[in-house]
């Protein structure tokens, strides 16, 4: 049963068993949150990138089909009960956008988490999103996510602000690459997300004190001054957090700075 303060009735960002770093199946989470009381869940597991190299934390290519078949068996099974909505959680590269083309017309949205950036010379020719440290590496990221947010194939920002997770204090260079990603989501339609998993990360020491690596203070103010459209997701690995202290920390994260929360998205 939801809980007498629980705000939440959607949850877009979910994985499951298939990214190799989540417990439970489709069937398990939306039986969850149909316990909760919630009107809709999105499925929005790691989709497969063999570019990435990184097939501990993604499902596999020829996975895909397995988790689109327990999408649309919960689909069926409990759609007169919740809203079951087909997504999937993938990096956005312009070189592949005939991939996210297809992907797009298997599933109900693609969720944008820019869990790395193009960076020529490095290992793989990428940087990950969690040790971004100069203002280049920084650019590359807010460049990339406002372009893949002008593609119009995302429906939402997973962690926009995890690109200062390794910055420091929000200076000029941390200003401008927040502003760059809130007016292209602003101008697109696309929403924000608040995310829970930074929070349960727990605090983490930096030069001006010790706070969460995400969210990020300083880029939700400017994202509510900006009008921008903004979510709590739990981006529950786990079915019990679906609804925990994460996302209701989250939650008063956002009321603590005055910040609408929009209740749903439109699909």
């Amino acid at each position: 049963m939801p809980s007498q303060n629980q705000m939440m009735k959607n949850n877009y960002h979910t994985h499951m068993y298939l990214c190799r770093h989540a417990v439970g199946n489709v069937d398990d989470y939306v039986k969850r949150a149909i316990e909760l009381g919630f009107t809709s869940i999105g499925m929005s597991d790691h989709a497969p990138f063999e570019e990435l190299k990184d097939r501990s934390v993604r499902m596999r290519p020829e996975e895909l089909e397995t988790y689109l078949v327990e999408c649309e068996a919960a689909v069926r099974h409990h759609g007169d009960k919740i809203r079951v909505l087909k997504g999937i959680e993938i990096e956005y590269f312009p070189q592949h956008a005939e991939m996210y083309e297809r992907l797009k017309k298997r599933l109900d949205y693609l969720a944008l988490g820019q869990h790395y950036v193009a960076d020529p010379g490095n290992r793989n020719d990428l940087c990950s999103s969690y040790a971004l440290t100069n203002e280049r590496l920084l650019e590359t990221y807010a460049v990339t996510v406002a372009e893949a947010i002008a593609s119009g194939l995302f429906k939402f920002v997973c962690h926009p602000d995890l690109m200062l997770f390794s910055w420091g204090s929000f200076d000029d260079v941390a200003r401008r690459a927040s502003e760059l990603i809130i007016a292209a989501a602003v101008r697109h339609g696309v929403a924000l997300e608040i995310n829970a998993n930074g929070i349960r990360k727990g605090m983490r020491p930096y030069p001006e004190g010790e706070r969460y690596a995400y969210p990020r203070k300083e880029f939700w103010e400017l994202a509510g001054k900006m009008g921008a459209t903004i979510i709590v997701s739990s981006d529950a690995h786990t079915i019990e957090q679906l609804w925990d202290s994460g996302v209701i920390r989250c939650y008063e994260f956002a009321s603590a700075l005055d910040l609408r929360v929009a209740e749903e998205l439109t699909f």
